[in-house]
Order: structure tokens, then sequence, then C-alpha cells
């Protein structure tokens, strides 16, 4: 294998359909959580808000179990106030791979790489909503122009892959450390100076979902894998595809 393809960064992005799982069974798993994971979660008093938070961790296990053949019951997530949470491993030494969690109705994501710094989020697709106030409300000035000059018939998608976008950068600042906003993505002639600040946009495609990764490295791979099954043992791969996406 050439040198270059042994060094060459890749992600693996999970995708969990967490319809299927039962209440009684996301509850049981919460018997799992960390001290700090417990408090944020008690925290939560939306049940929507609670369940999601519970599947993105039991997402979170499953990924890291299947990258590194731990047992999922062994590791451990640390919860800090204003912070990315921290993976803890029970030998205290093992290099923990670098992940962002995002969740939009019943589905959770985990994209996961050993060398990348990244940044997800994924938003399930609403044509129903009033996308026009939400944009004026939630993006910058420049993107709202943007956004209302789409063709009619690309709005929706022009909405969710703008506000997929803006989320999983500002993760990937959180997750390098930095505290800043978020500059303008579409709408400027300068939209695109973030590919060359180490800032690199995969939009993936996912049916009836929205889905951005944002890394601090080229990723000639990302792995996609999507799990369905009420519990976590019956989750099969019903997908794995290899996908070799390009910055916008």
């Amino acid at each position: 294998m050439p040198e270059n393809d042994v060094l060459s960064p890749s992600a693996t992005l999970w995708l969990l359909d967490g319809s299927q799982l039962r209440d009684e069974d996301l509850r049981s798993f919460a018997a799992q959580l960390s001290a700090s994971e417990a408090r944020r979660f008690a925290d939560f008093a939306r049940p929507t808000r609670r369940r999601q938070f519970l599947l993105g961790r039991m997402l979170l296990r499953f990924a890291v179990a299947d990258l590194t053949g731990l047992s999922a019951s062994k590791l451990s997530v640390l919860e800090s106030s204003h912070k990315p949470p921290q993976l803890i491993f029970p030998d205290g030494q093992r290099l923990a791979p670098n992940f962002s969690l995002a969740h939009s109705g019943e589905w959770a994501g985990c994209v996961m790489s050993a060398e990348a710094t990244l940044g997800l989020d994924i938003e399930v697709k609403k044509p129903n909503r009033d996308l026009d106030a939400i944009s004026e409300i939630a993006f910058h000035p420049r993107e709202h122009i943007w956004f209302v000059a789409q063709p009619s018939a690309e709005r929706v998608s022009a909405f969710y892959s703008l506000w997929c976008a803006r989320e999983a950068l500002f993760k990937l600042l959180c997750n390098l450390g930095y505290e800043t906003e978020v500059s303008p993505l579409a709408g400027d002639e300068n939209a695109a100076i973030f590919q060359n600040n180490g800032r690199h946009r995969y939009p993936l495609q996912v049916p009836d979902l929205s889905v951005v990764v944002f890394s601090d490295r080229p990723l000639p791979v990302i792995h996609q894998r999507l799990l369905t099954g009420s519990i976590p043992a019956d989750w099969p791969v019903k997908a794995e595809n290899s996908l070799c996406p390009l910055s916008e």
C-alpha cells in the first residue's frame, strides 16, 4: 500500500434511526451513563430531548466499541460546562478518537476519526416549516438574502444544507478549542475562505436528512453506516458506503 494511503485521514459516520427503540430500553441504558452525563441528562426537562441525549450516547459507545474493539460498557464520557464531551478509556492511556454528535427527531449521528478533528450536524428535512422566517432570525443577513433568492424547488435543501453547515462548523471550532462566531457561509464572495483555513465541508447525501461534516483536514474517504433495530445488539449494518466527497 502506498505511504500516502496509510497516512490519509478518514472518518466514519454512524447514523442511527432510533424510532424502533422503546423508552424502557433507553431508560435501562441511562443507568450506564457516567456521573457527569447523568447530571446533564437530569437537567433536560423535555422527554424528547432526554430521549435524543440517550440515543446519541448509545450510538457514541457503539461507534467507539466498533473502532477500538473495547466493550461499550467499559467506556465513559466526561461532561464539562461549555465544552464538548470527552471519552475516557478504562486504561487511561489509550488515545481517544475524535468525534462529534448530532441529533434530529428520532435520528442520532456520530462521526469519528482517529486523525481529524470533526464537527457534525444532521437535520430531518421539514418542508412545511416557515423557513423564510427562521432564516431571517437564525442566519447572517447575507446568508438570508442568499437563501430567499434560491429557486423555490431548491429552497428546502438549500436551507437545511446551510443550517447544518453552520452548526457543524461551530462544533468543529469548539472541538478545536476556538471561541468564535461562524462567518457567513453563503451570500458572500469570501464565503468559501474557510476552505483555505483548515476547515473542510462535506455535505453528504442521505434520504430525508441533511448531513454536513466539517473537518480540520481533507478527508479522502468518509465511511457511512446506517443502523436500525430495537436494541443495540440487533443493530444490523443496513448500508455501508465509502464516500469520497469534495469540499464545497
